[in-house]
């Protein structure tokens, strides 16, 4: 046992000796703060692309999901050697609902190991993209920490669609379903659907086109209201924000314009709080267009 010796230092005549000042409301708010903090990021961690979306939305913000793109055919080298895990944290405080996190590497100079870093490090739902065409990748992409993955549906025929789909729903992934044209769309006939990702540009042509929108408004009205729509690339400013929004999409996903941006963390939270911005008219156009699509059917 061991014991320690307590010396007791006698006031001198006249001075008053006072305790050292303790706040014990600081105290316990940093407590709480610490506590809190720890069992929210680790809630955000196991939280759903769908349910990221939806609580953004509640929040009366624009949902973004915030992409990690090392390099882009078009625009070329956009990582220019910074850290992509600083800039997915930086994603997530400007106010981003998820990340993505693009692993292709012959086209996008992507790869598995970015992926696996920014799962381990950032609380928030991570959607991987690729051209996905093998069980083994959406196998892979559970084991590395992503809660959704990207399906296109120009590089899938409808059984392989099919079924790399509801194989992601058997691991507990969500899939986002990506379409760029009209029979892109009416390929989704069928397919239990988490979310469709509207691509503004040609993956095909692996996205050189120029920046338009013309997707998104003439597809996300078709789509059923309970889908959540993701309108995806070309999206550079507010206005394309306020555009594709009005024509029925949930959430937008942007890369190249974040990703060349000097202050991501500004350039989201920007976004994120967009005026004006409201897709409630949107949701009208869907509910309209989508039964009139149905009957046609």
């Amino acid at each position: 046992m061991q014991y320690h010796r307590i010396v007791v230092i006698p006031a001198k005549a006249g001075i008053q000796t006072k305790p050292p000042r303790f706040c014990y409301w600081s105290a316990i708010a940093e407590i709480a703060k610490s506590f809190l903090t720890y069992h929210i990021q680790g809630y955000l961690c196991g939280m759903k692309l769908t349910q990221a979306i939806k609580r953004a939305r509640e929040k009366g913000e624009i949902p973004l999901i915030a992409e990690i793109k090392v390099r882009s055919p078009k625009d070329g080298d956009l990582l220019k050697d910074r850290d992509p895990v600083q800039i997915a944290t930086e994603y997530i405080r400007g106010g981003a609902c998820a990340v993505s996190v693009v692993t292709e590497p012959l086209y996008f100079g992507g790869n598995i190991e970015i992926l696996r870093k920014i799962a381990a490090k950032v609380k928030a739902p991570i959607l991987r993209k690729d051209f996905i065409k093998e069980r083994d990748q959406v196998w892979e992409s559970k084991q590395l920490g992503a809660q959704a993955v990207l399906l296109i549906s120009a590089m899938l025929a409808k059984e392989r669609l099919t079924d790399l789909n509801e194989y992601a729903h058997s691991l507990g992934l969500e899939t986002v379903v990506e379409i760029h044209t009209m029979d892109e769309l009416k390929n989704l006939n069928g397919l239990t659907l988490d979310m469709v990702g509207i691509n503004n540009k040609d993956i095909l042509d692996l996205e050189r086109g120029d920046d338009q929108i013309i997707p998104t408004e003439s597809l996300a009205p078709l789509l059923p209201e309970d889908v959540i729509v993701i309108s995806e690339s070309a999206i550079r400013n507010e206005q394309n924000v306020k555009e594709v929004m009005r024509s029925g999409a949930d959430a937008i996903l942007m890369g190249t314009a974040l990703m060349a941006s000097e202050e991501p963390r500004v350039t989201v939270a920007n976004f994120v709080h967009v005026q004006g911005a409201a897709n409630d008219q949107g949701d009208d156009l869907r509910q309209q267009k989508s039964r009139r699509y149905s009957a046609s059917r």
